[in-house]
């Protein structure tokens, strides 16, 4: 595919992603003009500077960059079609919802997958999160959204030995957040620091709010339901996530950041061969490690400072998780005053049986292949595992 780019100029010549045109695209599309507010253009701009400059994106990148952006584009104009029609439905308030939150790599998404299976939670899955309008219409997309995640896996096979993915499955609510293009669904998939310097230092409660009234649209669906929510990147935005929650409860899972911190690099490294000619993840692995490090200290700092209500998260052991899975689950409930029925319980391990570890093959990766050495990484770490008892792992 990139010969046949090379063949005719590169793949800029073939796949526009000029900002203004891919407006106006969205615009013609729908037949709406409004966005919904102004306060997303700057983070839009920022982003799409940073994909021309920085991302080196090949023919299929962008492909699948430029139609992200426009399905992106298209979902806010419809959605403020919608609230504009149907104000309604911005009116309905919202259970308090539960966040799984927990660097990646730590069981965030089987944990996630597990507690949706609880009739009285409701999780977004990833076709509702692509095509938000058009699901209060009906199922006629679900099965688009599906084709969307199984490209990602004929892109990059390998990603399929990472994340399973599925339009039917919860997902991350980046996919929602992305809609104020305040997202890690941006940056992790490209090559764009100068974005992800942006995105750090951004106020992010615009996206929480926005996230807030996308929820506000979904529960159309199947409203009176508590709304089950996940992100690994919720971990660096909790006070912003309280602000506009305040009644959340978070549900954070732990594990050894030895190997969640290779993981997630491997797993960045094969999102980012997806679109772009380069990815170097061991170029910005002590970055990585330090990063975690600093979002550790500081959640510990304000849940021990009251500036985040400690009594509303409960902190699960990956290690727990994976040894037994259903009584983690009945702590996590207990914890929080729900019932875990014996008809939960029953379903949690009719799910697992369906859905053994390594069914795509196994995920391989290592601390010394990105450069990083074990013995400095225990050492930066230790104040985390010995805060919330996270066990060493060994082995692959």
């Amino acid at each position: 595919m990139n010969a046949h780019a090379d063949a005719v100029g590169g793949a800029r010549g073939l796949v526009s992603l000029d900002p203004d045109e891919l407006i106006e695209t969205a615009r013609e599309s729908t037949g709406l003009d409004d966005f919904g507010g102004e306060g997303w253009r700057a983070h839009y701009e920022v982003l799409l500077e940073a994909l021309e400059r920085e991302s080196r994106l090949h023919l299929a990148g962008r492909l699948l960059t430029r139609s992200e952006l426009l399905r992106t584009l298209r979902n806010r104009l419809q959605l403020a079609a919608l609230w504009a029609r149907r104000p309604e439905i911005l009116e309905a308030p919202l259970a308090p919802p539960v966040f799984v939150v927990g660097s990646p790599r730590s069981g965030t998404s089987i944990l996630h997958e597990l507690l949706a299976l609880d009739p009285e939670h409701r999780a977004p899955a990833m076709w509702e999160m692509f095509h938000p309008a058009e699901a209060l219409d009906g199922d006629a997309l679900r099965g688009v959204g599906d084709d969307c995640t199984t490209w990602w896996h004929l892109l990059q096979p390998e990603y399929e030995t990472m994340h399973a993915n599925s339009g039917d499955l919860p997902n991350e609510c980046i996919y929602i957040t992305l809609h104020e293009f305040l997202s890690d669904h941006w940056g992790g998939c490209h090559n764009a620091p100068s974005y992800d310097a942006h995105l750090a230092k951004a106020d992010h409660r615009p996206a929480y709010r926005y996230h807030h009234r996308f929820l506000q649209t979904l529960q159309q669906r199947a409203a009176g339901r508590r709304w089950l929510l996940k992100a690994p990147s919720h971990l660096s935005q909790l006070p912003a996530l309280f602000d506009v929650y305040p009644e959340a409860r978070i549900i954070h899972t732990h594990r050894d950041p030895l190997k969640t911190i290779p993981s997630t690099l491997s797993l960045l490294g094969t999102l980012k061969w997806m679109r772009n000619d380069v990815s170097d993840p061991a170029a910005g692995a002590e970055r990585t490690a330090m990063g975690y490090a600093h979002l550790y200290e500081r959640e510990i700092a304000q849940r021990a400072s009251g500036e985040l209500p400690d009594a509303h998260f409960v902190d699960v052991a990956y290690a727990d998780l994976v040894a037994d899975p259903a009584g983690a689950l009945e702590r996590v409930y207990d914890a929080l005053g729900w019932s875990f029925t014996p008809a939960l319980r029953e379903a949690v391990l009719d799910y697992l049986a369906r859905k053994p570890r390594g069914a795509h093959g196994v995920h391989r990766y290592s601390l010394e292949a990105f450069g990083l050495d074990p013995a400095r990484e225990r050492e930066r770490f230790a104040f985390y595992r010995e805060r919330f008892g996270v066990a060493e792992e060994t082995g692959a």
